[in-house]
């Protein structure tokens, strides 16, 4: 099959990037003719379709000029630069099916009419809440349809609340996505059900979990100290502060992985050392040396590949019940997951101490079992053939 795969970035940012990126290389091992369609950026992965990809625009003052940044407001609704690279790139490649990612704000709705015009399937992978709010971080019960609410909710600047507001408010006028997507896939049970209380027709979504892209080296003992290791973006809602206090308390060493965002700062502890962004081999490295992996996000995440990771390389992870993490870790078995960071202390403390115990060997055996690419690969063809 012909498919082209759709994302705002096409190099390693974060975990819709990885997933994306894991998806591409499983086409083509499967001997699928695979294009690409993204936004250009510095860190942008090398590729023949390159020279459709839109130009670059920020919405940060850290990331962008004034000029891209204007240009990035325009294309949060619309963008006549992406709606003609993408047709000139259909005219050299006919697929035969479109898998969409994060189009959202870079690369913007404005280019499916003209993937649905070629005919082909569309299927878009849900890697957060944009569809159904106008913060994609989470979905709010109490602004549900009634977008306009938002601006009473305590998050970004006003004039950012107002602008997501009108997004929305146009994006539900078009109802594009809903006419020319085919399939939503949703990488878990507890983001379909929130796609559905947010109003999308159930019956085109379905469950494929996110998978472990490629086989890892047998597991390794931990020979240095004991550590615990945070990897992705590093922010408040991230929990961050809290695990630091954590780690702080029982005298554990934190290794924090990921770049800070949305102003936040690392507080000085001697028990914390951050490394910064790594590369993917660099993080699997730290994975495979560390003694547990932890997260203290408060997000309702949609999947968790930092837990996946974890369990990918025998390691217990721990976290707060948040999102779909209980749809990877079962308590006792391959983690464990609290209700607030107060218990997460608790869990962390007897793991240490050596109260709590895990078979490396069976968490990474039940991982693979669970989420190996195979069963992605099939699940994913009986959708786009169905």
């Amino acid at each position: 099959m012909n498919i082209l795969e759709i994302n705002k970035f096409h190099y390693l940012r974060r975990g819709a990037e990885r997933h994306y990126l894991d998806v591409i290389d499983l086409l083509k091992s499967e001997g699928h003719e695979v294009a690409v369609f993204a936004m250009q950026h510095p860190k942008t992965i090398p590729s023949k379709w390159e020279k459709f990809f839109v130009s670059y625009v920020g919405y940060n003052r850290e990331d962008s000029n004034l000029w891209q940044r204007i240009l990035g407001t325009g294309r949060l609704l619309w963008s006549f630069e992406a709606r003609k690279k993408a047709k000139a790139l259909l005219r050299e490649f006919r697929p035969d099916i479109v898998h969409l990612h994060n189009i959202y704000h870079q690369l913007s709705p404005s280019i499916l009419p003209a993937l649905k015009q070629t005919g082909a399937k569309i299927v878009m992978t849900v890697h957060d809440y944009n569809l159904i709010s106008p913060d994609k971080d989470r979905y709010y019960e109490k602004v549900g349809k009634q977008y306009w609410k938002f601006l009473f909710v305590k998050k970004y600047g006003f004039a950012k609340r107002a602008l997501l507001i009108v997004k929305m408010y146009a994006e539900k006028c078009f109802d594009l996505y809903n006419r020319t997507v085919d399939v939503f896939i949703a990488p878990s049970r507890f983001v379909k059900e929130a796609l559905v209380r947010g109003g999308m027709d159930e019956g085109k979504i379905v469950v494929i979990p996110h998978f472990i892209a490629r086989e890892k080296t047998d597991i390794v003992a931990v020979k240095d100290a004991p550590y615990a290791l945070y990897f992705g973006s590093l922010s408040k809602e991230k929990g961050i502060a809290e695990l630091i206090r954590i780690c702080e308390t029982l005298c554990v060493p934190l290794v924090l992985a990921g770049t800070c965002e949305n102003g936040f700062a690392i507080p000085e502890s001697r028990w914390v050392k951050h490394v910064g962004q790594q590369s993917r081999e660099r993080i699997e490295s730290l994975i495979a040396s560390s003694t547990c992996v932890v997260s203290g996000s408060q997000l309702p995440e949609t999947f968790g590949l930092i837990a996946l990771e974890a369990i990918s390389f025998g390691k217990p992870f721990f976290g707060l019940m948040s999102g779909a993490y209980a749809e990877i870790i079962e308590n006792g078995k391959n983690g464990a997951l609290t209700e607030n960071f107060d218990a997460l202390k608790v869990a962390l403390e007897k793991f240490f101490k050596g109260e709590l115990s895990f078979d490396a060997s069976e968490i990474q055996k039940n991982a693979y079992a669970t989420f190996g690419a195979d069963a992605y690969y099939t699940r994913f063809m009986e959708v786009v053939r169905r």
